[in-house]
């Protein structure tokens, strides 16, 4: 029997190429059906004809070359992760939304004409699907894997203080000012509770009042997760947030941390609120839930127990790995029948 040739790419440095396209591949080389190889940039039609299946990560080819590729009979996927499609797909104001159209429209149209040639497009976020689907594509629901796999062996042991504890976030700087609203009540309980702040994020390591900077390294995060007691993540609603994945989310779960977060549309699906974690949707009810779980170590507990049983259940790379080989088979069955049908 063949092997799908399944072509994952371009290789990037970035956590995500890592974590979908590294892992990803990795696991499913496994199964005797598929084998998976990396392509870089310059993606060009020659080096990518070579596959059967191509998966890209959050960056395309141009236009022509997915034209020919898609004429060739290879089945196209896009991973969109948190790409940048074009501009009015993302607007939540309608007149605006509008008027990005009209100012866009030729941009939108060539854009849309190439993300046409895609078979589907994998997102993470019902949000996500609504934006796939305006931009010209077919969305394939599916979880975004859980990246910190360490931790499925090394969870968090949590302790019965009640002051002292570490509150901490994680993400890349462009997110940072996201946190800025609330700041002054981390501020508040890190004097009120002696608690450490800690982001963890790619800046050089330094302290602003009570929020530490710590260096992010893929070599040493999964371990930093357990140096943690609480977990949050706040982001302000605008049109580059709400359709965010839940993958920082998950992360957090699956090392045993209780969180705390303003909810997107994905983790609603992810947090059943006040058993898995916390939904605050105000400042107050965000310092509200970080207090309670300071006070009550039981509560930080079982909340951070029940949050890795239930992320470990439903979200881990084996589980990922299968729901993409039923939709690699699925476009590939789809494919040969419509050539079959002329």
């Amino acid at each position: 029997m063949n092997k799908i040739k399944v072509g994952f790419g371009p290789e990037t440095t970035a956590n995500s190429f890592y974590q979908s396209g590294v892992k990803v591949a990795g696991l499913l080389n496994e199964d005797d059906r598929f084998e998976c190889i990396f392509f870089k940039e310059p993606m060009e039609y020659g080096s990518l004809s070579k596959f059967d299946i191509l998966i890209f990560i959050k960056i395309a080819p141009s236009a022509e070359v997915l034209k020919r590729l898609k004429s060739a009979g290879k089945i196209l996927i896009l991973d969109y992760q948190d790409m940048f499609l074009f501009p009015s797909v993302y607007e939540q104001n309608y007149i605006k939304k509008v008027l990005k159209k009209i100012y866009y429209f030729g941009l939108e149209a060539r854009e849309k004409q190439r993300y046409a040639n895609f078979d589907c497009c994998l997102v993470s976020s019902p949000a996500s699907e609504k934006i796939v689907t305006e931009s010209g594509m077919k969305p394939y629901f599916i979880f975004r894997q859980i990246y910190n796999d360490w931790n499925r062996e090394h969870p968090k042991v949590h302790s019965d203080k009640t002051s002292e504890l570490t509150i901490l976030w994680t993400g890349v700087p462009l997110n940072l000012g996201q946190n800025k609203p609330v700041e002054p009540i981390l501020q508040k309980i890190y004097r009120k509770h002696r608690s450490r702040v800690i982001y963890l994020t790619q800046l050089p390591e330094r302290k602003e009042g009570g929020i530490e900077y710590k260096r992010w390294s893929v070599e040493t995060w999964e371990k930093e997760l357990l140096q943690a007691d609480i977990a949050f993540r706040w982001w302000e609603k605008s049109n580059d947030q709400y359709h965010k994945d839940s993958n920082k989310i998950i992360s957090y779960m699956a090392a045993g941390l209780p969180v705390v977060c303003r909810p997107t549309a994905a983790d609603k699906l992810v947090i059943e609120h006040g058993k898995t974690g916390f939904f605050a949707e105000t400042i107050s009810e965000f310092e509200q839930y970080i207090e309670k779980l300071i006070v009550y170590p039981q509560l930080r507990r079982e909340i951070g127990n029940s949050a890795f049983k239930e992320v470990w259940s439903k979200y881990s790379l084996d589980k990922h790995v299968e729901e993409l080989k039923k939709i690699i088979l699925n476009l590939r069955d789809e494919c040969h029948r419509n050539k079959a049908n002329g």
